[in-house]
């Protein structure tokens, strides 16, 4: 067999390796118990670039910012057995994410973006269901393992490669990922009168930036959001927050 032939099997057979972990591991992932889950977050984890935002110079912020939250968590059957932590971080990144153990970070660029209160409830809701269907562990697992095999399974020292074989694996079920956390998302706002409208509008003005955020990229589009967003209307809503408590809110890290 060629050089070039042994080359190509390589190639095959870390694709494969690859392909299944990627398909085997969320399944078996998202059983790992949540304890092990919280150990691994602190071992991991860890609030990135300092210290959450505490309201200093207007100590209502913090309190309006809890009144928020608690708008939408917790309220779902099982909640409580997932307990997650909700703090703002300091910086201009117009992004929120999920960590292992429940954490959720949302950056106060996100909290200036946002035009309303129920717009911010929107993206808070999805980062939740993203750890209750367990997607951070099971984000965890397939990128410590299925990209390992790959960089393992390919000849020589091929990055760039196994980098883009690893994205091509993962896009679809990192897409479901989220489609998922949208429907759900969706879900918890309807069960919390919290006008569905504002998850729509926050990703549709977000996607329309010059520079794209962060928290867009991976994410289904505008048209799927609105499509979405259009199934969860009609309910009884009822407002977190008049505008004026809405403005001491996003001074919350000022």
């Amino acid at each position: 067999m060629t050089s070039k032939a042994k080359g190509l099997l390589w190639v095959l057979v870390a694709v494969a390796v690859a392909a299944a972990m990627a398909l085997g591991l969320p399944g078996m992932a998202k059983h790992v118990p949540w304890p092990v889950e919280r150990w691994m977050g602190r071992i991991l984890g860890g609030i990135p670039g300092g210290n959450a935002c505490t309201g200093r110079s207007h100590p209502e912020s913090q309190a309006l910012f809890r009144k928020l939250v608690q708008r939408i968590y917790p309220i779902a059957p099982g909640d409580a057995d997932l307990p997650i932590s909700i703090d703002v971080l300091p910086g201009k990144t117009v992004n929120a994410y999920a960590t292992l153990g429940g954490h959720i970070y949302v950056f106060d660029g996100l909290v200036k973006q946002a035009k309303s209160a129920d717009e911010l409830a929107g993206v808070l809701a999805h980062e939740i269901e993203h750890v209750r269907n367990r997607h951070i562990i099971q984000g965890v697992a397939v990128n410590l393992f299925t990209l390992s095999a790959l960089k393992v399974a390919l000849p020589g020292d091929h990055p760039t490669g196994s980098y883009i074989a690893y994205m091509l694996l993962t896009l679809k079920f990192s897409r479901q990922q989220e489609y998922e956390a949208d429907v759900a998302g969706l879900e918890r706002l309807r069960a919390a009168r919290v006008d569905a409208a504002g998850f729509q509008q926050f990703f549709a003005r977000a996607e329309k930036m010059s520079a794209a955020p962060e928290i867009v990229s991976n994410h289904p589009a505008n048209d799927v959001r609105k499509e979405l967003a259009a199934r969860f209307t009609g309910y009884p809503v009822e407002p977190i927050m008049d505008q004026q408590e809405w403005g001491v809110l996003k001074t919350i890290c000022e």
